[in-house]
């Protein structure tokens, strides 16, 4: 059980704010372009992050089961699908009346920040067993985005888009370590890799939070506060309240969940909107700024949230 204190969230939370606001510092100040901010997505996608699972999941004694293993991928694919679907639903008791908009925010305020902002705090907290846990259900967090998700936001069920979200590096890796626990290969891999595979994993994290405060002005701008007000209000509603609830108690009453997953989940269910999908409802020609202003409300209101919901879930789960 995860022993959980005010100064333990406040001490997992500052270096995520502070790594972010140099981020958002140096781009605000054109210390870096575009063109770095992309080399660094790049390396983050295709270096850090697999050589990160590589260190947190190889030889995981918590992912040595594939009984274990489906559980938490099915949690993480779950855990977006459901989110999506509910504020699709609830969108039109928030003043969104076209279909289209209504998807558009069902789909910005389901996916919650599992990674960049989570991972920090699950570091801090838990075990670096259960962080390897976390990484594998936010593989589970990536399926769901880019084939119920995509499906939502896109209005289309191609089934080669529903393909295309198993082929990337970061979730062959993962494929490639649970096989590697399940078969007993992962005792022969030589030290040196593990070795450089931890040394590139630790800069997965500062990494990522620092292209979020990247992205922050350029999402800024132009951005008013006053404006849609229902969807703001919704985007607090579903993102920070409705959804965390149902993640909560999920982790809390779902039988035969390991205890690792539990803590996952009520790490994960105090998050807020994740940022990629306002990249991606750009692409599809949806509404850019009700995107923005799920994130940008919900990152700011789960101040007071997150460790609302960390400790009254882990105060239930005791």
């Amino acid at each position: 059980m995860v022993e959980i204190s005010g100064v333990a969230l406040l001490t997992a939370t500052i270096p995520v704010v502070a790594i972010s606001a140099v981020g958002y510092l140096f781009r605000k100040k054109g210390w870096v372009n575009e063109d770095v901010q992309f080399g660094l997505m790049r390396l983050v996608v295709w270096v850090f992050t697999p050589a990160m699972i590589i260190d947190r999941v190889l030889g995981n004694p918590l992912l040595m089961e594939f009984s274990s293993v489906w559980k938490v991928l099915a949690c993480g694919i779950l855990s977006v699908a459901i989110g999506i679907l509910l504020s699709v639903f609830a969108a039109r008791f928030f003043g969104i009346a076209d279909p289209a908009r209504r998807r558009d925010f069902g789909y910005c305020a389901g996916i919650f920040n599992y990674g960049y902002i989570a991972l920090p705090i699950c570091i801090s907290l838990c075990s670096p067993e259960t962080v390897g846990m976390m990484l594998l259900f936010n593989s589970g967090c990536e399926v769901g985005i880019w084939t119920i998700g995509l499906a939502v936001v896109s209005n289309n069920l191609n089934p080669a888009k529903f393909l295309k979200a198993f082929v990337s590096p970061i979730f062959l890796t993962m494929v490639a370590t649970v096989l590697l626990n399940f078969s007993g290969l992962y005792a022969y891999i030589p030290a040196w890799f593990c070795s450089m595979s931890k040394s590139f994993g630790a800069c997965m994290i500062p990494s990522g939070i620092l292209l979020v405060g990247m992205s922050l002005p350029i999402l800024l701008n132009g951005f008013r506060w006053r404006d849609d007000k229902l969807a703001a209000l919704g985007s607090i509603v579903m993102r920070l309240v409705v959804i965390p609830a149902v993640m909560v108690a999920v982790g809390v009453w779902l039988p035969g969940l390991p205890q690792d997953l539990r803590d996952i989940l009520i790490i994960q269910s105090a998050m807020p909107a994740a940022m990629l999908p306002i990249v991606v409802v750009q692409y599809h020609r949806g509404d850019g700024k009700l995107a923005l202003r799920v994130v940008m409300v919900s990152t700011i209101a789960c101040v007071v949230t997150l460790p609302f919901w960390i400790k009254f879930g882990f105060w239930l789960l005791g």
